[in-house]
């Protein structure tokens, strides 16, 4: 028994073992402000949630982040790598660039251990998909390869960790619906608890949240319960119209204006979807499905707000979530997409060029999407006659949702590799898709392949993401103006040592 539990084991130790040697035979203590802008204020909101105060970081608001950070504050404090772990003593520190330097290669060990976590999950679900340990192995290193997660190894960001959540929260839903005993409600439950802690750590989820969930609904057997004959049909449907009903009325006091509007349609998408989801399957009634829904809903927004509430010291931080419009204050100078110009005709071609963006990136240069759709795109043309309606439906559904999640990102920022990893999921997933209609050998000699092409994409001197990986290039904090954004800083002290010579170095 010792011996098939070491073996079990042994895959996630040598993933383990090769992202951490790689994490320290590269970059990951050189060039402090290269990232000063996320890496350094997560890591101050983790010195202020040590010192028993409120995050001021609300953006996203990166809850769980800012969390995981602290704590590794406190576990360098306590293995004597540093004295540093509240705001207090950060600024009575002897130099305030090594006490920010030291916040900030905290802040990067937060992005080694939630790339391991990333890839650890997808290592477990190949598993029990292709049912081998080599293929499963190779699933997780094309993953950590690819663009959208490989960026967020060489930078710490919020979004892995909201990943991690979307996808428990998609495995949940999935399994929800084959179960047939109570135990499919808890999974729902957790779904959906899942779903909100994503969103508290990136707001932005909740625009992307159709997407997922209806690729997932695709995942979903047609036919896994015994079929019953309907009773109290009205009944159901009062049920699933009052439970939908108090749903708005709740966003209703949350929300004004367009945030309503969208928090409206969110909540009518999934109705929708888990109606129709009820027909595919043939369960006993769809109205029903709809109330239980409605009310998991309402359980995990409103559990979710009051744990992150209690633990953010009676305050709460999911304006975000509550109102997704909110986060268009956000959007401004030149880092959002203005469509707007003096002219029509500018308009029209400003809107073109923005509509195209997404595709210029993607095939302007080589990289893992450009792959990914190669692959894609190459399999179901030499096997287009033994691929199903209902494949190339999917096919089809994958593409446009790379395309227009990576469209909606742009609205924010058009260079977004950070956001890459919510786009690319749609080619990966699709490609592993094709992968698994494919005899083993040829299982492994594909995977291999797109591995060492995707690295060599990456990995090539003078690219973007080899110099991310060594932290090459020149930030510098002082020129940055972030100074003052960080109100409980000692932006005196730090003004001092900003003037001296060769203060960054």
């Amino acid at each position: 028994m010792t011996k098939s539990f070491l073996k079990q084991c042994l895959p996630y130790f040598i993933i383990g073992t090769l992202l951490t040697a790689l994490f320290y035979s590269t970059g990951y203590n050189r060039n402090w402000s290269f990232w000063a802008d996320q890496e350094l204020t997560l890591g101050y909101n983790a010195l202020l949630i040590n010192s028993g105060l409120n995050q001021e970081y609300i953006d996203h608001p990166g809850f769980f982040s800012i969390h995981l950070i602290a704590l590794l504050l406190k576990v360098g404090s306590l293995l004597g790598l540093s004295d540093i772990n509240n705001i207090s003593q950060f600024n009575q520190a002897s130099s305030m660039f090594d006490a920010m330097r030291y916040l900030v290669i905290s802040a990067r060990h937060a992005a080694l251990l939630t790339t391991i976590a990333l890839i650890f999950g997808v290592y477990y679900v190949s598993k029990k998909i292709f049912q081998s340990v080599g293929i499963a192995l190779l699933v997780a290193f094309l993953a950590f390869v690819s663009n959208g997660v490989f960026y967020h190894f060489t930078a710490t960001r919020t979004e892995p960790i909201t990943f991690i959540f979307l996808m428990l929260a998609l495995y949940c839903f999935i399994a929800s619906y084959k179960n047939n005993s109570f135990k499919s409600y808890y999974l729902l439950q957790l779904c959906l608890i899942c779903f909100f802690c994503a969103a508290l750590n990136k707001a932005q989820i909740i625009i992307l949240a159709p997407f997922y969930f209806c690729w997932a609904a695709y995942f979903i057997p047609n036919k896994n319960r015994i079929e019953k004959p309907e009773s109290h049909h009205f009944v159901y449907a009062f049920l699933a119209a009052l439970s939908y009903a108090i749903l708005l009325y709740f966003y209703s006091t949350q929300s004004i204006g367009l945030g309503f509007v969208l928090n409206a349609l969110l909540v009518s998408f999934f109705n929708v979807l888990v109606a129709g989801i009820a027909l595919k399957i043939q369960r006993n009634n769809a109205f029903a499905s709809m109330t239980i829904f409605n009310i998991c809903y309402l359980i995990a927004f409103l559990a979710v707000e009051t744990i992150s509430t209690q633990i953010n010291l009676g305050i709460s931080i999911f304006g975000n979530i509550a109102d997704p419009m909110s986060m268009t204050r956000f959007l401004k100078g030149s880092e959002s997409i203005a469509l707007t110009s003096s002219t029509p005709a500018e308009g029209i071609l400003n809107a073109i060029s923005f509509m195209g963006s997404p595709l210029v990136e993607t095939f302007s240069k080589f990289t893992s999407p450009t792959l990914l759709i190669g692959f894609c795109l190459g399999y179901l043309i030499y096997h287009r006659h033994s691929i199903t309606q209902k494949e190339w439906w999917f096919a089809g559904f994958n593409l446009a949702s790379f395309y227009i999640v990576n469209l909606v990102n742009k609205i924010r920022y058009l260079d977004n590799p950070h956001y890459r990893i919510f786009s690319e999921f749609f080619l990966f997933t699709f490609a592993i898709f094709l992968i698994y209609r494919m005899p083993q050998r040829g299982q492994k000699r594909t995977l291999g392949i797109l591995i060492f092409l995707c690295l060599l994409s990456n990995l090539v001197p003078y690219t973007n993401y080899y110099n991310w990986l060594i932290r090459k290039g020149s930030h510098p904090f002082c020129q940055s103006g972030l100074i003052h954004f960080h109100q409980k800083m000692d932006a005196n002290r730090i003004e001092l040592e900003c003037a001296q010579p060769s203060a960054e170095q």
